[in-house]
């Protein structure tokens, strides 16, 4: 299977930027299709959730999917490592509470995860949106 980069639909990233903020995440200035929000670390690391749409290209069909991922940014937001990156299926709709609550769920366990197995400290933006 190969991946392409679609344009986001306006509900997705409605959805999207919800959830991020419902974290307690700061948006980055956002590129048409890419939202970002920094993720800091006790160490002092800065990592970036980085989420798009995409085209999962198989044999017959391309299934249009939300690609979350933790990475490293370089200053031209362009990713330099990659830490994790999950796929998830394209919101259903506007009103897509289970979309909201995987995406969420999948974000704090990326970080989690990236904390515990890096050597990085806790998630600093994920403590403080947790209290």
């Amino acid at each position: 299977m190969t991946n392409t980069a679609l344009v986001m639909p306006d509900y997705v990233a409605e959805l999207v930027k919800l959830c991020v903020t419902q974290l307690g995440l700061n948006l980055s200035d956002e590129h048409k299709d890419v939202i970002t929000a920094p993720l800091r670390y006790q160490d002092g690391t800065e990592l970036s959730v980085v989420i798009m749409c995409m085209a999962q290209k198989g044999w017959f069909r391309e299934k249009p999917m939300v690609s979350v991922a933790i990475a490293k940014l370089d200053a031209s937001m362009r990713a330099t490592d990659i830490y994790l990156r999950e796929v998830m299926p394209v919101p259903y709709g506007p009103s897509d509470l289970q979309f909201l609550l995987a995406l969420n769920t999948n974000i704090r366990a990326m970080a989690w995860t990236i904390a515990a197995t890096a050597g990085l400290g806790e998630c600093l933006e994920l403590l403080r949106s947790s209290r």
